[in-house]
């Protein structure tokens, strides 16, 4: 239980996970596939083959990206890959935000993502890795939980200077 209470403030306090840039959301979506299919009826779109989704500093790129909307809003975002991976920078002053995952799952609605199966999430030096992490950009809020491995965590060093 101590070491669970370890890990989790360890990541509140490395992990500044924030929103992505605010130009962002304004930028344009950009998708590149081999192939893509609309279903109108369902509100989805699926787009595969060496996918990738461009929108301001948002980049995706997976093996097959599921688009599902409704009354033509995105809702919600399903990719799959061997890894697929997700990046964004969350504002100006942090490193980019690397995540990989089998599958990532990204509800643009309430700015949460799923890292299913081998995740991993990096932010300035800092590595989480887990079965899956839970990833809040609204409450700044990193989860993550393993089934048979365990999670693993590597904070860098600080970069101040000792002070004598």
């Amino acid at each position: 239980m101590l070491t669970r209470l370890i890990l989790l403030l360890s990541i509140a306090c490395n992990c500044t996970l924030s929103y992505a840039l605010p130009t962002d959301r304004q930028q344009p979506i950009k998708i590149e596939s081999d192939r893509a299919e609309q279903d109108e009826k369902k509100g989805t779109t699926t787009y595969e083959g060496s996918v990738v989704i461009i929108q301001g500093t948002i980049k995706i790129n997976a093996d097959k990206v599921t688009v599902f909307s409704d009354t033509n809003q995105v809702d919600k975002i399903v990719c799959v890959g061997n890894p697929a991976h997700y990046q964004q920078r969350p504002n100006t002053e942090d490193g980019l935000v690397l995540a990989s995952a089998k599958t990532i799952q990204y509800y643009l609605a309430n700015d949460k993502i799923k890292l299913l199966k081998n995740a991993s999430l990096e932010q300035n030096g800092s590595v989480i890795t887990g079965e899956k992490i839970d990833y809040d950009l609204k409450a700044e809020v990193v989860k993550a939980t393993a089934n048979k491995e365990r999670v693993h965590m590597l904070i860098p060093p600080s970069n101040q200077k000792d002070k004598n």
